[in-house]
């Protein structure tokens, strides 16, 4: 059966978006072999993702001018193509400032991916009238998925970094060119176009844009400590270990393929309240349980309850009345991003002074403000 036009559209945007997912899963699954393989102790790895969190930030804050001079979808796949390459050659590492330099390739690249992704997801919405997003950030989430269950698998039988991220990233490439073939090739048309000049960002893009920087601060301490805080403070196996961002993200990706459907029958606000009531339930699982599977079953309680958040805000923002999407995106991306990249680093010299397992209660704090952050978001709505 020959697919419709949507159909092919989104299944390719959706094929960029398992890309970060992917080299992230592979990464943060393998940090106790890069950790090993460097000699780095927790705050050197910590100044390797504030590296990698500073050099995203700086291409987020300049992406929607390079996307009105250069079309989204060639820079959305050169950029991709460098994220490849620089978590391939992490493998090649030997020591801490080896990984600080690949940190800053990759981030760089990184950024430019995030909006290009985001403002192709909200496009297709527009274009065809119909929502994605949540199909879109649920293959993100299956890039996870597979990056964090191979770097399992080649753990268990003994393989290095380097060995298992050639082999997964070499089979990514073999469809990214066909894919690159049916994305949008314009960010912005039609009447978007002519508000490009326009500069105000309304303050209810930016609380999304806060909003969602809480949730991905709590998902890049999962993904970026958890494996750690499995293998010293529950004391499991480095194979173990590597399953909490799998479990984390397969939870994540399965609501999210169902995210569109059930925005339609709860509503956003009380989809993702719900959501981080769940998330918060599964952190304190794994803070207040002993055994290694009491935490594994909690970080994937967690990856349900976040998975609606971001594409609903993403989604909210980039529909908001008289804003283009592409700036909607990029201030939306900058806020988020500071979230991901800049609190997980900062929790490893927490971390470095006080222990991971008092360093966690810090996002459980930061789990708690989203939920009333998401009813404040509510009542701005109905106001």
């Amino acid at each position: 059966m020959k697919l419709s036009e949507f159909a092919l559209t989104r299944l390719a945007c959706a094929y960029f978006f398992i890309c970060p997912g992917l080299t992230y899963g592979i990464f943060t699954s393998r940090l106790p072999a890069l950790k090993m393989q460097t000699g780095a102790n927790e705050a050197q790895i910590g100044l390797m993702l504030l590296c990698f969190g500073g050099a995203s930030l700086v291409t987020l804050s300049a992406s929607s001018w390079f996307l009105k001079r250069f079309e989204n979808r060639n820079l959305l796949l050169c950029c991709s193509i460098i994220v490849l390459f620089a978590t391939v050659f992490m493998g090649f590492a030997f020591n801490p400032y080896m990984l600080w330099l690949c940190a800053v390739m990759g981030g760089l690249a990184t950024g430019f991916v995030d909006v290009a992704i985001n403002t192709q997801g909200v496009q297709i919405e527009k274009k065809y009238t119909a929502s994605c997003m949540a199909f879109m950030h649920a293959s993100y989430s299956l890039g996870g998925v597979i990056g964090a269950l191979s770097g399992s698998l080649f753990a268990a039988f003994g393989f290095n970094f380097l060995t298992n991220a050639v082999v997964m990233l070499g089979i990514y490439v073999l469809f990214l060119f066909k894919a690159h073939h049916y994305l949008l090739t314009d960010p912005v048309q039609g009447k978007e176009k002519e508000e490009s000049g326009k500069s105000f960002i309304p303050f209810f893009v930016i609380f999304c844009g806060l909003l969602i920087m809480l949730e991905y601060a709590c998902e890049g301490a999962v993904a970026e400590w958890g494996s750690l805080f499995m293998h010293d403070i529950k004391h499991s196996p480095e194979y173990i270990a590597a399953l909490v961002y799998a479990g984390f993200s397969v939870t994540t990706m399965c609501c999210r393929f169902f995210g569109d459907r059930m925005r339609e029958h709860f509503g956003d606000i009380k989809l993702c309240m719900a959501g981080v009531m769940i998330a918060v339930f599964g952190l304190v699982l794994v803070l207040f349980t002993q055994g290694m599977f009491f935490a594994l079953f909690g970080f994937a309680l967690m990856g349900m309850g976040l998975s609606p958040v971001a594409p609903v805000l993403f989604s909210q923002a980039g529909n908001y009345p008289n804003v283009n999407i592409a700036k909607a995106c990029a201030a939306v991306s900058v806020l988020a991003y500071c979230g991901l990249l800049f609190f997980p680093p900062l929790l490893g010299f927490v971390a470095y002074g006080y222990g991971l397992d008092k360093t966690m209660f810090v996002v459980l704090a930061l789990s708690i403000l989203l939920c009333f952050g998401i009813i404040a978001l509510g009542r701005k709505k109905a106001a």
